[in-house]
């Protein structure tokens, strides 16, 4: 009777180095039926490390290479029918991506020695110089790991890849400063010689900032005195706009009771809603005197 499932499943996948000059590895499942009287189908579905793509895979034997979108990763997958007690190891032959170009040291090299070539005779040449420097030590320490014989195991293998790898991204953000320096140097030709200032230079400045902070202090006195001008006729327009509104509400009153000042009184108004007190009457005038 045949089952299937993944009951009684037992599975283990491992890397081993093919021996064809270690360009290839080889991804080994081992499929194991412990029933003892069943014959059983199993589903085997293995991820493929990070770096392996559909088109490095080049012997799935017999499994088919799908994507789980979910995961993000790339699984070999099928089904394989067991005996009792029977196993069997299915070999998924790899290309060997865990090795870092030549091209790609040569391009990085290429691009700093342009670069060097464009700084040169400017004020950033020695800086960039220095820089470069500590790039061509580190590209050397990674090519060093690279050109190395592979070792025996291959998870040290791709673990010495993935290091050199994030030490690689290291470099190429160095580069990234030496093209900020090439930039630089650019938007600024006139570096491209050391500035010398003489005695005489430096007193001209000396009174070209005396000069300046003398301008500067007028410039403030003059800033004051038109704020002050200003608040100034606020003032003056907030009394004026004070006595036309009690004038408007004294009107208003009138209006309203019928009671109130004048039109007389509340133009002479002294702005508290009071007449001004009459003014004393003129004696006769005697033509006799």
């Amino acid at each position: 009777m045949m089952r299937k499932g993944w009951f009684g499943l037992l599975a283990a996948a491992w890397l081993v180095c093919a021996p064809s000059a270690w360009a290839e590895m080889v991804l080994k499942i081992l499929v194991v039926n412990p029933s003892e009287t069943d014959v059983k189908e199993f589903t085997v579905r293995n991820p493929l490390p990070p770096e392996v793509k559909p088109e490095h895979v080049l012997d799935a034997d017999g499994l088919k290479v799908d994507y789980d979108p979910q995961q993000g990763m790339y699984f070999v997958v099928g089904a394989v029918t067991l005996k009792p007690k029977e196993s069997m190891t299915k070999r998924i032959v790899l290309q060997d991506v865990w090795s870092i170009p030549a091209e790609r040291f040569s391009a990085l090299r290429g691009e700093m020695e342009d670069i060097l070539q464009k700084l040169s005779g400017t004020l950033y040449e020695e800086r960039g110089r220095v820089m470069a420097r500590a790039v061509e030590r580190q590209l050397g320490e990674i090519e060093g790991h690279q050109n190395q014989p592979f070792m025996a195991n291959p998870e040290e293998h791709i673990t010495r890849y993935r290091a050199d790898l994030k030490a690689l991204q290291l470099v190429e953000a160095d580069l990234v400063s030496l093209r900020q320096l090439m930039v630089m140097a650019a938007l600024n030709p006139s570096s491209s010689q050391t500035p010398i200032v003489s005695m005489a230079s430096s007193e001209a400045g000396d009174g070209d900032r005396g000069r300046g902070n003398l301008s500067i202090l007028t410039t403030w006195r003059i800033i004051f005195a038109v704020l002050a001008l200003l608040g100034a006729v606020s003032i003056s327009f907030f009394f004026v706009w004070q006595r036309q509104l009690k004038m408007q509400l004294a009107k208003q009153t009138v209006r309203e009771t019928g009671k109130g000042p004048t039109d007389e009184e509340l133009l002479f108004s002294n702005g508290h809603g009071t007449a001004p007190p009459p003014a004393p009457a003129r004696p006769p005038f005697d033509s006799k005197v």
